[in-house]
């Protein structure tokens, strides 16, 4: 952990040592790759999750549809 922690330093003194463009430039693909992969995580989830809900509700009907 202390080996990972001293690279984020060094990643961190060199991104604040750039200019506002070019940390935007380094920064912005990251992040929105980050909020893709996220994005992507939680639509799958929520589509379970109603995937099972709609399955309880049908088998909870007693087979009346």
């Amino acid at each position: 952990m202390v080996g990972f922690l001293s690279w984020w330093d060094g990643v961190e003194l060199w991104l604040s040592g750039l200019g506002f463009v070019v940390q935007t430039a380094v920064v912005m693909p990251v992040v929105l790759v980050l909020a893709y992969g996220l994005a992507v995580l939680m639509d799958a989830a929520l589509g379970e999750g109603i995937r099972v809900l709609q399955r309880v509700r049908r088998d909870g009907d007693g087979g009346t549809r």
